[in-house]
Parts: C-alpha cells; sequence; structure tokens
C-alpha cells in the first residue's frame, strides 16, 4: 500500500509538472500581406510588388512568410520577408489555376524569435481580358463593332473571346455620363457589330462583363470618338 501511494505521488508530481510547462511565447500585434484581391493572367509571367502592412513593423516583425494555396491545385510559390522587409515581389506564371488563392500564413517573427499573428488575405486569380471598339460613319448611319479577348493560358497569348456578354456604350463629347446603347454577344470569333442611325458626334466604347462561371475578368476598351 505504501509503494502504491509513492507511485500515485510521483505520477502526481509529473503531471503537475506537464501543467506547468510554458507554452510557446506569442507576441503582441499582427501582421498584414497586402495583395490584390483580383488578379488577371496575361501573359507566360509577370511580377507584381506585395507588401507587409504597417502593423508589422508596429509588432517589431523581422521575418515573415505566406505560402498561396489553392482549393484543389495546392500550394504557390511562397512569398517571403526577409531582414526586416516591408516590400517583396511575387512572380506570377500565366500557367497558376484560376480561383480563389488563400495567402496562408508559415510564420511571422520579431527580433527575439517570438511568433506574430498573420492575417490571411485571398486573391481572386482569373484570365485577363481586354476590348476594343470600332464605330465608323456613313451619312446618318453609325456601325459599331467590337472586339472581345481573353487571355488562353495553352497558348500563352491572347484570342478571341467566343460569346462575352457586355455592352456598347455611348456618351456626349464633354460630358461624363455613359448611356447603354445595344448589348453585346459576341460572335465565336469575339467580334459583334451593330449599325444605327444618328447624326450627333459621341464617344463609344464596349464593356464586357465578367464571365459568368468566373474565369475571365471583364474589361473596357478605350473611348473612341465617331
Amino acid at each position: 500500500m505504501k509503494r502504491l501511494s509513492s507511485v500515485v505521488a510521483a505520477l502526481g508530481l509529473a503531471s503537475a509538472g506537464l501543467v506547468a510547462a510554458s507554452p510557446a511565447a506569442v507576441a503582441s500585434g499582427s501582421c498584414s500581406l497586402y495583395v490584390p484581391s483580383k488578379l488577371a493572367l496575361t501573359a507566360p509571367e509577370r511580377t507584381i510588388t506585395v507588401k507587409e502592412g504597417p502593423n508589422c513593423a508596429a509588432a517589431g516583425v523581422v521575418s515573415a512568410t505566406w505560402t498561396p494555396h489553392h482549393a484543389t491545385a495546392g500550394d504557390g510559390p511562397s512569398v517571403t520577408f526577409a531582414n526586416s522587409a516591408r516590400s517583396t515581389t511575387f512572380l506570377v506564371e500565366g500557367w497558376y489555376p484560376v480561383g480563389v488563392w488563400t495567402w496562408t500564413p508559415n510564420g511571422a517573427y520579431d527580433a527575439q524569435h517570438v511568433s506574430v499573428y498573420q492575417y490571411s488575405p485571398k486573391t481572386d486569380v482569373r484570365l485577363g481580358s481586354y476590348g476594343r471598339v470600332y464605330p465608323t460613319r456613313s451619312g446618318s448611319k453609325v456601325n459599331v463593332k467590337t472586339l472581345g479577348a481573353r487571355y488562353w493560358q495553352e497558348g500563352e497569348k491572347f484570342i478571341g473571346w467566343s460569346y462575352a456578354r457586355g455592352q456598347i456604350q455611348y456618351r456626349t463629347p464633354g460630358t461624363t455620363t455613359w448611356h447603354a446603347l445595344k448589348e453585346v454577344y459576341s460572335y465565336s470569333n469575339g467580334t459583334y457589330s451593330y449599325t444605327y442611325s444618328t447624326t450627333a458626334v459621341r464617344d463609344y466604347r464596349v464593356v464586357f462583363y465578367n464571365a459568368t462561371n468566373n474565369t475571365i475578368w471583364g474589361s473596357t476598351s478605350p473611348v473612341v470618338r465617331k
């Protein structure tokens, strides 16, 4: 009985020791990552600038890492801020999968190597697009041709945006208000054409909407006067 009491006492002391163990130190403050909320894939590769938030410096962060994560494609290359850097670059490659990327915290530390809480922003990545408008006049008839193009990942170039939806708009020169003229539903080669009657000189543009399947960002063409 005495021996059993000794064993129980020993276990009690061991348990007490475990309970008393100090948790890993966590610094006060937090660290944010400033990345685009929307990103368009428009080239085989391009470099963007990403920054830490001012709260990182306030928390004394000297190093921090985030890794972008895609729900089906997994992790992308990490971005690291070393030696108290507050800005760095990230290489965007044109083959990256479209969808929402979550920038997962991978550790932020102060000079004493104490962990600092990191925020986890998201970036919605889709294919880029562009639009063009080509108005011509013959007397009182104005023909407005449009072109929509979107990035093609496999070919690493822009191609006609088949069946893109958008709107031809006009405004009176010297004003800022745009008016709807005609809804656009592009042909298979990305073009569309509309003819109407007016003697007025007008500014024209075409606005393409985001693709309904969330894979292509919409765009607005340069303005052309006719």
